[in-house]
């Protein structure tokens, strides 16, 4: 692989892991802050301390995932792209669903937009911030480099 591609995958790597690493630290803060009572539960969302812990673990598992990739991003290795990009479009459809969930009845729907409002790994969503965009063009840009550099076996004719 040239330099400019393990330059290019190893920033990729290097902004998910930094974005990342602050996301987990604000989501800890949230957690602890909801475990302790600092945050308590609005009188209109009956479900938000169930909804608040699903959607921080679901969130945990989205940052095991992430920084999974990131690391291997950083050491060059490309078989990390296919993850990356299933990863990348799994959290596009949690937050796609999640919205949805917001106009659930009963409760529900507050519980869980009461619980989005204070969960989330922020600063890796704060690449979301223009919709999307950095999750596209970087899953788009390890996915040409995966293909264009990746090793594979060549098929010897006789």
């Amino acid at each position: 692989m040239p330099k400019w591609a393990n330059i290019a995958l190893r920033a990729v790597g290097a902004i998910n892991l930094a974005t990342l690493l602050l996301g987990t630290a604000f989501l800890l803060d949230k957690v602890y802050r909801v475990l302790a009572g600092h945050i308590t539960e609005p009188n209109d969302a009956p479900y938000f301390r169930l909804a608040f812990a699903v959607m921080a673990f679901i969130e945990a598992a989205f940052v095991a995932v992430f920084l999974t990739t990131a690391v291997r991003f950083i050491q060059a290795k490309l078989s990390a792209a296919n993850l990356y990009s299933l990863a990348v479009l799994l959290h596009i459809v949690y937050h796609a669903a999640t919205g949805m969930l917001w106009l659930a009845r009963r409760g529900i729907g507050a519980s869980i937009g009461a619980a989005s409002s204070v969960s989330g790994i922020a600063p890796f969503e704060f690449l979301f911030l223009v919709p999307f965009l950095y999750p596209a063009l970087s899953v788009v840009l390890v996915q040409l480099l995966k293909q264009r550099y990746s090793s594979r076996q060549t098929l010897v004719s006789a």
